[in-house]
């Protein structure tokens, strides 16, 4: 019983820090795209580059954020799956096997 109960601390302390990582990189991809919307306004071809490279950043840091949201929302599937005693009975079947 107590396997489960640090398994279950462990899968919320994961949680929790991908919950962390997803505000970051929201964040960091709001800035990055306000980078990019100013750097735009100069007629200068290096700033150019380096807006092309703020917008490339801000949609890698979106795609982080939907990651860390999608695995966030699979360790709670599997808290409730804890919860539930079903990640129980599939690790004891494993066990006899």
């Amino acid at each position: 019983m107590d396997h489960f109960k640090d398994l279950k601390n462990t899968l919320s302390y994961i949680h929790s820090e991908l919950n962390r990582m997803e505000t970051m990189a929201g964040t960091l991809s709001t800035v990055e795209r306000e980078h990019f919307k100013r750097l735009t306004n100069f007629d200068h071809r290096e700033l150019m580059d380096i807006a092309v490279e703020e917008q490339n950043a801000a949609r890698q840091l979106g795609t982080m954020k939907q990651m860390c949201l999608a695995m966030a929302q699979k360790i709670e599937g599997m808290k409730k799956a804890i919860d539930r005693g079903e990640l129980g009975e599939s690790a004891q079947h494993d066990t006899v096997h």
